[in-house]
């Protein structure tokens, strides 16, 4: 059986493109790249105090403005 799939992919200009990808299993990813280059990534498999899906986005907006902030 395969499992449910939630992909959402946005191009915001400048060459930043944010993408979010929830799939079976309780896999999912969230990364920012500008250039083809990673500026960040949550994903399942690497460290991260999973509290809420609020929390989350949260942790992932305040790292990605951030980046930007920084501009990577």
């Amino acid at each position: 059986m395969i499992g449910h799939m939630y992909r959402e992919r946005l191009v915001l200009g400048h060459g930043i493109i944010l993408e979010i990808v929830f799939s079976g299993e309780a896999r999912w990813q969230l990364s920012l790249k500008k250039g083809g280059k990673l500026l960040v990534e949550y994903a399942s498999g690497i460290p991260y105090d999973f509290k809420s899906v609020e929390q989350l986005r949260y942790d992932f907006e305040r790292d990605v403005e951030n980046a930007q902030r920084q501009g990577r």
